[in-house]
């Protein structure tokens, strides 16, 4: 485990003075409100999985690290105008950007973040060929447009109590799961490496990224306020339709299913009947939820498998990566 923390370490460090190096401007107020959630901390679990897969087939870290830069940006970016979208106040623990400098300057914020990114990853594929590029570009532009439909998806959802685990899955994948095969398969694709890699690269960061999700919905119900780094319960006072609220409204009573839509999306819900409702979906999908992300995170494993390995502390990486996924609570 020490080898990993050091891989781990050495790999945030670099990726964060490079972040630092990109979010620059002449007008001090958007670089301190853009550069802002990179300072609150984060996992960087996209530069991460992005550098590892790079170092898995053997390839050049100048080059991932820039990349893993440029995912790490965009990923930002959605984040500042979900917490717009959400009205949520806090993220990882601190004021939102738009509660600390209003709604257009984080909206400017993220805009700005979304030209880094692009900018991020032309400087890491420098020099590389014309084909080498328009892939890298296609994918992260894609990447983007699908990300957009997902949250699109997922804000559509809340007006329903009809939706299905397929739409859910079909969801995360678009909202959440995008990114993370996006990081895998630039790892590939900036080291030039062939279809097939790239193709096991994406189909690990799908499947890892689509457990990821289903975790995060879990800890929204189950994990400490302090750890989690926002409020607890905001998911169902959003109305936003998990896994574990669809497999608790498809099992619960008439009325456990009566309170729930009752307080489901409902800003205006107290405490009280948030933990009422969170209790009763707990009792319900919690197992169910772990172990759907459990089916995921194996998947995402035997993608790797599939690969020739250059650098074994990389494949142990990824392999704990999709491991931890499932046992993390923040």
């Amino acid at each position: 485990m020490t080898e990993l923390i050091s891989y781990f370490d050495e790999i945030i460090n670099n990726v964060n003075i490079q972040i630092k190096n990109f979010i620059k401007s002449d007008i001090k107020v958007l670089e301190d409100a853009s550069i802002y959630l990179f300072s609150a901390g984060g996992k960087r679990l996209r530069p991460i999985v992005l550098v590892a897969s790079s170092d898995l087939i053997g390839g050049k870290r100048e080059r991932a690290y820039k990349a893993a830069v440029a995912v790490e940006i965009l990923h930002t970016f959605t984040l500042i105008h979900d917490d717009i979208m959400d009205r949520d106040n806090l993220r990882r623990g601190m004021p939102t950007v738009h509660v600390k400098w209003g709604e257009p300057m984080a909206i400017l914020a993220g805009d700005f973040l979304h030209a880094k990114a692009f900018e991020a990853l032309n400087e890491s594929l420098r020099g590389l060929s014309s084909n080498t590029f328009y892939n890298a570009f296609n994918l992260f532009i894609k990447s983007i447009e699908i990300i957009s439909e997902g949250q699109a998806m997922d804000m559509s959802f809340e007006n329903r109590f009809d939706v299905t685990e397929e739409e859910y899955i079909e969801m995360i994948k678009r909202k959440t799961a995008m990114l993370f095969s996006c990081s895998s398969a630039l790892g590939g694709i900036v080291n030039e490496a062939d279809e097939e890699i790239i193709k096991n690269l994406s189909e690990y960061g799908l499947n890892l990224g689509i457990s990821f999700q289903i975790v995060d919905d879990i800890l929204g119900l189950i994990a400490d306020e302090k750890e989690l780094g926002k409020p607890v319960y905001s998911d169902i006072r959003e109305g936003k339709k998990t896994i574990l609220v669809i497999k608790t409204l498809h099992e619960a009573s008439e009325n456990e299913r009566r309170l729930i839509t009752s307080v489901l999306g409902n800003k205006n819900a107290s405490k009280e009947e948030l933990e009422k409702v969170a209790m009763i979906i707990k009792e319900h999908s919690l197992n169910y939820a772990y172990e759907m992300a459990e089916r995921y995170s194996h998947i995402a494993i035997e993608s790797l498998q599939r690969i020739p390995i250059k650098n074994s502390t990389a494949e142990k990486a990824l392999k704990y990566l999709a491991e931890f996924t499932v046992k993390r609570r923040k």
